[in-house]
């Protein structure tokens, strides 16, 4: 089985898993609200080591990406799978970018804020750079990819995002991620509540028939 570390942690992957996949369901600190199409860029994370394990960079990553950046290891989590035996480790970027928030209100012992701050200012810097330098050929790329409907109306990705946020909070406060939600699950939890109140409604009535 494939070993993965993500934001130092050691976590269970197949073969052929996306990257995001295995940092989900373990609760790990990832973006994800596209489903995995590579439009919002939030799971964008550093490879550590282990990149030879992973398949090459996709056509969406190209798009986004200028060279250098792949060249230093960034990709694309959603684009990621694994093609070896590991060891793979990965920093996410939404990971890297709380640490780094978290050293600004919580200084290193005899360093300044400011000097914490720096590093945190041209990590933005340089991800908007990126972003704005491919513009629009990038954006193009993604609703191609995507689709168009996908695109506008990614209503199903935010609740499960909201859902992963959740999760990972509940992992960071308290060791253990919350159980992860599966489609449906509030209106099909709706739906019992609705049967539950009928048959207590129905018991009721036949105790004051009888």
């Amino acid at each position: 089985m494939p070993k993965v570390i993500i934001n130092d942690v050691e976590m269970e992957a197949k073969p052929g898993e996306r990257l995001v996949s295995v940092a989900r369901r373990n609760a790990a600190h990832i973006g994800f609200v596209c489903g995995g199409n590579g439009v919002c860029q939030t799971c964008q994370c550093r490879v550590l080591a282990g990149a030879d394990q992973l398949n090459p960079p996709t056509a969406v990553e190209l798009a986004w990406m200028p060279e250098r950046r792949l060249a230093e290891g960034h990709r694309l989590a959603c684009q990621a799978s694994i093609r070896g035996q590991g060891p793979i480790e990965i920093l996410s970027k939404a990971e890297e970018l709380r640490r780094q928030a978290v050293h600004v209100v919580q200084p290193p012992a005899n360093e300044q804020w400011v000097d914490q701050l720096n590093p945190l200012v041209d990590n933005v810097l340089k991800l908007w750079v990126d972003q704005l330098s491919r513009y629009p050929f990038n954006l193009i790329n993604a609703v191609r990819h995507a689709g168009p409907v996908r695109f506008t109306n990614p209503s199903d990705d935010v609740a499960q995002w909201v859902d992963d946020t959740f999760r990972v909070g509940s992992m960071m406060l308290t060791g253990s991620a919350a159980a992860p939600r599966v489609p449906g699950q509030g209106r099909a939890e709706a739906a019992l509540d609705n049967a539950a109140r009928d048959v207590r409604r129905a018991e009721a009535e036949v105790k004051r028939l009888s």
